[in-house]
């Protein structure tokens, strides 16, 4: 994760390599983020002090801009 954001930011979501792969809403800020990367989403309430989404951005709020391909060659 790189920069800094708001929540309900519109925000990149990049491959290892660097390329878009996805626009979307961002549930929580960076520095949230941050806090809660890497924990269970059972841990986001007593780590931020409110219960935030599952996910940073919801399925509903993304835009995939690019496909993904498989080793053998297929997209996905």
């Amino acid at each position: 994760m790189t920069g800094s954001f708001e929540r309900g930011d519109a925000v990149l979501v990049r491959a290892a390599d660097g390329s878009e792969l996805a626009r979307g809403l961002s549930a929580y800020s960076s520095a949230d983020a941050e806090r809660i990367r890497g924990r269970r989403s059972s841990e986001i309430e007593a780590l931020l002090g409110y219960r935030g989404r599952d996910e940073m951005i919801h399925r509903d709020d993304l835009v995939i801009t690019q496909l993904a391909v498989t080793p053998s060659g297929r997209e996905q």
